[in-house]
């Protein structure tokens, strides 16, 4: 136990030092100007990969080539080629509505990649009626026939697939007729499973934990299974039955809104913003404790992390300076830069990198910002409401190669 004791000490030691452990600095050059790609006429608020395909889903009718000349019908779903950042030929989807505007707030894929799990607000995919959430097939767009998708009462604003069940989190009370409160996992053929953790509000983000047997849910909640959990809770994969582990009490602010969560080594990383706005990490590796690491507050929601393939480099995206205030960052004698809307941080220290802060325009009255981002290793996808990255147009989605 003295052993245990000495060993924590020395590590709190050493990460209060600066050492970055597991994650080393970031040592490569990395364009703030976006790739040539295929672009939305609207928002993108979900993305997902599948092989060489990026699933984009969000509130769109059509996506379009770089110089504007070219449109292709897609109605908020679409498929890119993660190579070529064009449309995927023979892929074609409709998520609608017969009532007001439908939109897709998540997206999933299952194991094999053959079936796209979406959700968000709708009543319609193609002409088939389904209820905020259901199943394409990833290689034409077409409703999956296999899967038997369950009504949901309200917005699906996170979808996590998980080894043996579809986790959905959002602001629903019922999923296919059964009282579910904002958390809710089907099988693979739709039938609702007995997962059932109780959030007292609405769940915005999903992670599951490195070794599959936890998922970690962040929103706006301040309550999991009746036990005050502040807008993080660590719940068991397969009971729901709540986690030991836990962000000691009053170091996440309320009113609150966990938007992001990325567990990474003996991290998890998570965007806030409600009232204060930050980028936090908070350890995994000190047992139930999961005191916090390091913060960086930003003057707008932090609602997308993504992490490069070594680990040197976190990705955040927000609508930070794209909304009412702005924020001057790397002052450096009389030059500096602002935030809007996307930035970089060492993840061992949360220090912002000074060499990645693009542009992200509208900004003023932006409150949507870089809402979804995609790292695949080799690229960064970032999706939200965008008009131009860094001066080039790039509406709703854009690539960066890493």
């Amino acid at each position: 136990m003295a052993l245990a004791r000495s060993a924590r000490t020395l590590l709190a030691i050493l990460v209060a030092a600066g050492v970055a452990l597991t994650f080393a600095p970031s040592a490569f050059a990395l364009s703030t100007t976006a790739d040539s790609t295929w672009q939305t006429n609207g928002r993108v608020y979900a993305m997902v990969r599948v092989g060489n395909t990026i699933y984009i889903g969000g509130k769109f009718t059509r996506v379009v080539s770089p110089d504007g000349l070219s449109k292709v019908a897609a109605k908020n779903l679409a498929a890119l080629d993660m190579t070529t950042g064009a449309p995927v030929p023979g892929f074609s989807a409709r998520i609608d509505s017969t009532a007001k505007g439908a939109t897709v707030r998540s997206l999933g894929a299952s194991a094999d990649g053959s079936v796209l799990y979406v959700g968000g607000k709708f009543d319609l995919i193609g002409t088939t009626p389904v209820t905020n959430f259901g199943a394409v097939n990833t290689s034409d767009g077409s409703v999956n026939a296999t899967f038997a998708a369950p009504a949901v009462n309200g917005n699906v604003h996170a979808i996590l697939v998980g080894p043996s069940r579809i986790y959905l989190g959002g602001a629903f009370s019922k999923v296919g007729g059964i009282a579910r409160s904002n958390l809710a996992a089907v099988l693979p053929s739709g039938a609702l499973d007995s997962w059932a953790p109780l959030a007292n509000d609405t769940v915005r983000s999903f992670a599951m934990a490195q070794d599959g047997a936890t998922v970690f849910v962040g929103g706006h909640f301040t309550q999991m299974n009746s036990v005050a959990r502040q807008s993080v809770a660590r719940v068991d994969a397969v009971s729901g039955v709540l986690n030991s582990w836990t962000i000691p009490a009053g170091v996440i602010d309320y009113p609150q809104t966990a938007w992001a969560i990325l567990p990474y080594g003996p991290r998890v990383f998570i965007g806030f913003g409600k009232g204060p706005n930050y980028v936090a990490a908070f350890h995994l590796d000190f047992g139930s404790l999961g005191s916090q690491v390091w913060r960086f507050n930003t003057v707008g929601n932090d609602e997308s992390l993504a992490m490069n393939a070594d680990g040197t480099r976190l990705f955040v995206g927000g609508h930070f300076g794209t909304a009412r205030l702005q924020q001057e960052v790397c002052k450096t004698g009389t030059s500096s830069q602002w935030l809007h809307g996307l930035m970089s941080m060492n993840p061992a220290t949360g220090q912002l990198f000074c060499d990645w802060i693009p542009t992200v325009t509208p900004y003023g009255a932006n409150f949507t910002g870089v809402w979804a981002m995609l790292s695949t290793g080799t690229q960064l996808w970032v999706g939200g409401f965008i008009e131009t990255i860094s001066g080039v147009s790039h509406v709703g989605v854009g690539r960066f190669t890493l």
